[in-house]
């Protein structure tokens, strides 16, 4: 939290749905990829990430597949059937895509060795029991496992790699997401489980910035 602290893969993010193509993120950037994906004939999720200023943007990495966690997210966004959609995608037909409007957080919850892969040989928590019994039911649908498997009507941590599980929610404001979000994984009790605590935070800072510049 606050940049502090191990490098590590994606721990959480904030993100919506929109339906204005006149977004200047898109204007800039995707569209200008358009003529050549459906030159390839390209189908699936694609993805450019950027820094902006008020200068423009400026893309740093292209993503032509899901990401995670952002996948996760999507699931909380979406009301259309996955395989429904997927499929509509592959056979290159039209799709009413049906999503709910919102800010969308996700947070990742790790345990050890995350963010230090290689030392999985030296993990202790493959075999941990997860406890969700502060969990309501409506809850529990947020929860989104990686690594974990059920026996004897338990939940344990299968791997050794320390992704356990992603929280999910959607609030009409980025911080009642953030409250539902992390309310959740307040309830969840796993040894040594941590998270970030600021998913959405630099958002928060900064979103006054991209509506002067126009990206909102």
């Amino acid at each position: 939290p606050g940049d502090i602290g191990p490098l590590t893969s994606e721990m959480g993010t904030l993100a919506w749905y929109s339906d204005g193509e006149n977004n200047r993120l898109y204007q800039d950037i995707l569209l200008k990829l358009k003529p050549f994906l459906l030159t390839t004939g390209f189908r699936g999720d694609f993805e450019v990430n950027c820094i902006v200023n008020e200068s423009g943007a400026y893309p740093l990495e292209a993503t032509a597949r899901f990401g995670s966690p952002i996948v996760h997210l999507q699931t909380e966004i979406h009301n259309s059937p996955w395989g429904e959609f997927l499929y509509a995608v592959a056979s290159g037909k039209q799709y009413d895509l049906q999503w709910k409007r919102g800010y969308g957080i996700v947070v990742l919850g790790a345990v050890p060795p995350f963010p230090y892969i290689e030392e999985r040989s030296r993990s202790l928590v493959c075999g941990t029991r997860i406890f969700l019994d502060k969990c309501s039911e409506e809850e529990r649908k947020h929860i989104h496992f990686e690594e974990v498997s059920e026996r004897d009507g338990y939940f344990i941590i299968s791997d050794c790699r320390g992704y356990i599980l992603y929280v999910t929610a959607l609030g009409e404001k980025v911080l009642s997401s953030q409250e539902k979000a992390y309310d959740i994984l307040r309830k969840i009790c796993i040894p040594k489980l941590f998270y970030r605590n600021d998913i959405g935070e630099s958002f928060v800072e900064n979103e006054k910035k991209l509506r002067q510049w126009g990206y909102l």
